[in-house]
């Protein structure tokens, strides 16, 4: 083989090598392309799997209020559990009352057998 015939070959090899080694370069930028659009698609189907968790909760709850004949706030709730906790030792049934009034619904507890009325209305949801 000449020297002109390996530098040539030589030069033929290197324009390979440098072909091979950009197409893998356009290769690899077209992967980490794919990957970025991956992550953000991750990121959108996220956010709409949690809007329609929130939209199903939001759902959820209003139908307990629709089908609900009241709805006690956590200070209500509170008081509600004491005068349970209270009453306890009476062994006997606890009826609750609710009257409506222009502004809101007042709400009661009532101990049947000491007699014990407690008045446990929120009147800040007023």
């Amino acid at each position: 083989m000449t020297d002109q015939e390996r530098v040539m070959k030589d030069v033929l090899a290197f324009t390979e090598r440098n072909e091979e080694e950009q197409m893998f370069n356009k290769v690899k930028s077209y992967i980490n392309k794919i990957k970025r659009q991956r992550d953000a698609l991750k990121a959108e189907l996220k956010k709409y799997e949690s809007d329609e968790k929130i939209t199903e909760l939001e759902n959820e709850i209003e139908d307990i209020k629709a089908n609900s004949l009241f709805i006690f706030s956590e200070d209500e709730k509170k008081e509600e559990i004491k005068f349970k906790k209270d009453h306890r030792k009476c062994d006997s049934n606890i009826y609750y009352y609710f009257e409506g009034t222009e502004i809101g619904i007042a709400v009661g507890m009532k101990c049947s057998q000491c007699g014990l009325i407690k008045d446990i209305t929120d009147y800040s949801r007023w």
